[in-house]
Parts: C-alpha cells; structure tokens; sequence
C-alpha cells in the first residue's frame, strides 16, 4: 500500500513538473502575411528553438495578405504579425496605436530581370522604350518601378500590369522586357527560364536599408506582456543573426516550409537574400529604413502625409526591445 502511494505520489509529482515547464513558456500568436522566403527569421527561430529559449511558445498562422494579418493583431487572434509595416502608420492616422518592434527584412529585395544581359544597375537609360512587368498599383513593385521612373527621369517606360505570380510567363512570352519580382521568383527566372537578373534595388544606395518587412504589434500588448515582447525579438534577432553565420543550415530550414522548390532554387534564393542584407543583420529598425519607406508609401498614397505625427519614427518604432535584445545576443556570444 505505502509502494503504491509512493508511486501515485511520485506520478503526480511528475505530472506536475510537466505542467509547469509546459506552462514556462508563454504562448505567442504570429500572423505572416505570406510564406515566404523573406520571412526566413521566423522559421529559424521556430526551428532552432529560439522562441522556446526565451521562453515562449510561438504558433505561427497565414493571413493571406499584409492587412489580413495586420487585422489579426487588431482584431484580437494574433499577437504579432509580419507584414510591410506601412500598416501601423496608417492605423495611427485614424487614431490606432499599433507599433513596429523589429525588422523582418531590411532591404528593399526586389530585382528586375529580363531576357537581355546587360546590367542596369548603373544604366537605368537602358530602360529607355521598354516595357516593364509590375504588379498593379499600388502593389510595392509598382510603387517601386513608378518611383524609379520619376527618380532618374527615365523615359518612355511602359510599365505593364500583371498579377504577383505571373511576372515570369509574361517575360518569357515576350509581352515584357523585364519585370520586378522578389525571391523565390527572381531564382526561378534566372535558373528554370534563362532570364537574366540586371538590377537590384538593395544595391541601390538611396534605397538601402528599407523596412520592407517588419514585426507589429500593438503598445497595449507590450504594456500587458514586456517580458514576452522582449522575448519574440530576442528570438528575432538571434534566428538573423543564425542566417548569417550558417547559411547551409538555413537552407536546410527554408526547404522544410517550401518543399516544392527545387533545392538549387532555395539555396541560390536565400544566398541573394543573404548578399543583399535583406535579413537584418540587426533586428532593430533604423530611421533611415523607416524613411526610406515612408517615401514610397506616400508617392504610393498608402499614407496621407510624412512627416507627420501619426508617420513619424518616434511614435512608430519601438526600439528599446530591440535594443535590448541585440545586447542580449551579444552577451551569449557564439552560445
């Protein structure tokens, strides 16, 4: 009888302990506009334990677009979303307080291809009676190309609208001369269909860094939850900082959540995204990023006015979390 309540003693016991540190970990809800390979920090950090090193337990849901998942963090079913931050501005402009608290991307990672080789990188003249594949407006590859146009007073560029996805077929049946897409498509076309990658917006020196993708939540959240905020991004900046220093074995996670990509596609996409210091090599979003998108979003007319006080970096950008979490990254070194 005293073997027996030993053992129901020492069951409950244990049962216990695996409640408590099943309860340790805080449960967190990211919504990701999209899988995509830009959102690679997510991954790593689910992957490699990094969420769960700092203490939370991430599920990771897909809206379907940047306002669907923005909305979830609004509505209440997400806590964290991925997304162009361009969304929290404008909720600030009709009296919300959502806030970005750490890059996702921080570079502008669109490229234009095409079927002729020469770089335009320091010719954009070459553009000069072409016709260019955007996505329609105010989609960002428009904004972009319409930007650039006005920017370096190019002439004579007929920009030709096509849904995201298709960007390839129409450079391949030769209804376009180039197109913009992101990765993993800009791979695709230089791999799978002989196109050739003639400009990169990253490499660009007025257009680097630019928060292209940004973690949001809200201030409410962070008031009610610091130490899990402090968390996310801490994980955040760990899993960019993995992406840099192994690479192979980020490939190895990319291919998990896109198994349908050829493995040569993922590798050269991600070494693009790599090259082109797309993934932040330090989570917390600068001023300049911020500028630089706010300039396109307002010749895109996704914001009414920058500078203003509902625009401005100061009342956008959260940078104590992560300040705080690239000094708790340096104080792990290389653990």
């Amino acid at each position: 009888m005293k073997k027996f309540r030993l053992a129901t003693i020492s069951a409950a016991v244990s049962l216990a302990s695996m409640v408590c540190a099943h309860a340790a970990d805080t449960p967190v809800r990211i919504n990701q506009a999209f899988q995509s390979l830009l959102y690679l920090p997510l991954y790593v950090a689910q992957e490699q334990g990094f969420f769960k090193q700092q203490g939370v337990d991430v599920k990771i849901s897909t809206g379907g677009g940047g306002a669907q998942s923005w909305s979830a963090v609004i509505g209440g079913s997400a806590d964290f979303s991925i997304q162009d931050p361009v969304f929290v501005p404008k909720t600030r402009e009709n009296g919300g307080k959502g806030v970005v608290v750490a890059g996702i991307q921080n570079a502008p990672t669109i490229f234009i291809f095409g079927k002729e080789a020469a770089s335009l990188q320091d010719n954009l003249s070459l553009l000069a009676g072409k016709r260019v594949v955007t996505s329609p407006q105010p989609d960002t590859t428009w904004a972009f190309m319409s930007y650039l146009i006005k920017q370096n007073n190019l002439k004579d560029v007929k920009l030709v609208h096509v849904a995201i996805g298709n960007e390839i077929p129409a450079v391949a049946a030769g209804r376009a001369d180039y197109a913009l897409a992101a990765e993993p498509q800009t791979t695709m076309a230089e791999m799978q269909n002989g196109l050739h990658v003639v400009y990169s917006f990253s490499a660009a020196q007025s257009w680097y860094p630019f928060a292209f993708s940004s973690l949001t939540t809200t201030q409410q959240y962070i008031d009610k939850n610091p130490q899990a905020a402090q968390a996310v991004v801490t994980a955040f900046e760990q899993a960019s900082r993995y992406i840099y220093k192994h690479p192979a074995e980020s490939v190895t996670i990319a291919r998990k959540y896109f198994p349908a990509l050829p493995e040569e596609v993922v590798k050269t996409a991600v070494q693009r995204e790599i090259d082109a210091k797309g993934y932040p090599e330090n989570v917390l979003v600068s001023q300049k990023a911020w500028d630089n998108n706010m300039n396109i979003a307002l010749y895109a007319k996704n914001i009414k006015a920058y500078p203003s006080e509902a625009t401005s970096y100061q009342n956008n950008v959260n940078t104590e979390l992560a300040t705080k979490a690239k000094e708790a990254v340096d104080a792990m070194g290389d653990k």
